[in-house]
């Protein structure tokens, strides 16, 4: 299976519902790579590099997307069989990788990877209409409708605030069977800090050998409990 992580650009959590769903792979039981699509921001990528495989490749290559798809499904054909592979996308994927979504979906499949797709998506109309525009003519169109996930996260805003709650575009693709997730917010404020500086899993990081207090710890268990239901999966509760 390869799950990527889309969405809008910069800080709409794309990198943390990629640890996230790493995590949730690896607490399950299943061999995951990582494919860390950017290189100037490769915090997955480095967060995982002792416990994972992973591939640094630059997928935001606008001029050059040919060379950077080759590279990244020469990678997973090398590194990826029989495994799981998590695809982090750059900030720039919408108008980059998304041209290729055709290619992307049918070439995994060809490799025996079935595709699923995050999209996090950002609160303003603006990040609605990019979602749209991805909907109907990037990888989220080559993706099965159950196979695609909209994801709103608690920290950058309220959720009754994300202009996509009040929307009919909402109301007509869940209607049409896309799934809909809420990535919870992490508190105390300063336990963002604390966990990004961190490297490991952060499942690593609630064993009593970890730097963070009981507390810590705690607090941190229950808000991954929530996280991991936010990208739980059919086929790893059934064991496929």
């Amino acid at each position: 299976m390869i799950y990527v992580s889309h969405g809008e650009k910069g800080g709409v959590g794309k990198s943390r519902l990629a640890m996230v769903l790493v995590d949730y792979l690896l607490t399950n039981g299943r061999p995951v790579v990582v494919v860390e699509g950017d290189k100037t921001g490769a915090d997955v990528g480095i967060r995982f590099i002792d416990q994972v495989e992973v591939g640094f490749i630059n997928l935001n290559r606008p001029d050059e997307m040919e060379e950077a798809f080759t590279s990244l499904f020469g990678w997973i054909e090398e590194h990826a069989s029989e495994k799981d592979v998590v695809v982090n996308l750059p900030g720039q994927a919408s108008s980059t990788l998304d041209q290729f979504g055709d290619l992307f979906v049918g070439t995994g499949e060809t490799l025996g990877h079935e595709v699923t797709v995050f999209y996090s998506l950002g609160p303003l109309d603006l990040h609605t209409a990019n979602l749209e525009i991805s909907m109907k003519r990037g990888i989220l169109s080559f993706v099965p409708l159950d196979r695609r996930i909209v994801v709103m996260s608690e920290k950058i805003s309220p959720i009754s605030e994300y202009h996509w709650t009040g929307s009919t575009l909402r109301k007509n693709f869940l209607e049409a069977g896309i799934k809909e997730r809420v990535m919870p917010v992490l508190k105390p404020d300063y336990m963002e800090k604390k966990i990004r500086d961190l490297e490991g899993s952060y499942s690593a990081l609630l064993s009593p050998q970890s730097p963070l207090t009981m507390a810590e710890r705690a607090v941190l268990f229950r808000w991954l409990r929530s996280a991991h239901q936010t990208v739980q999966l059919k086929e790893v509760i059934d064991g496929k």
